[in-house]
């Protein structure tokens, strides 16, 4: 009998002891950023709200995170594209494209995530301008 109380309580304690490591954040514990510090830290503030970006606009992207990606149309202009759901492979996706209307990329549209093979389709919710943060 004092075998059986003794294996109970040792996987007790290892299966505290599990769930506590598979609680410890992935990231040492560091808090997450924010988009707007997400967006500083690239030289950006969020701008007002755009009905669309002429698709020939678009020449590059950046990932900020699963829901947002900045794309750039041209030397000094910059949008945030936002979906509405977390884009599966975006981490990874060595290339993006994105559905357009009536030539323009705008909310009404998906971006699409090629990543090995798989295709995700994420809906995008709203288009932001950014603005350059001047330095001082």
């Amino acid at each position: 009998m004092k075998t059986s109380t003794l294996s109970i309580s040792t996987a007790l304690l290892l299966t505290l002891a599990a769930a506590g490591c598979a609680t410890q954040p992935a990231d040492g514990g560091k808090p997450k950023k924010t988009l707007d510090q997400e967006l500083a830290e690239r030289g950006f503030q969020l701008g007002d709200e755009v009905d669309g970006i002429m698709q020939w606009e678009v020449d590059g992207w950046n990932r900020i995170d699963d829901e947002h990606v900045v794309f750039n149309a041209g030397p000094s202009r910059n949008y945030m594209v936002t979906v509405m759901t977390p884009c599966q492979g975006l981490e990874y996706a060595m290339r993006i494209g994105f559905t357009s209307t009536n030539s323009q990329l705008s909310k009404f549209d998906k971006l699409i995530v090629h990543d090995n093979g798989f295709t995700d389709r994420c809906p995008i919710t709203k288009l932001n301008k950014l603005n350059k943060i001047k330095k001082s």
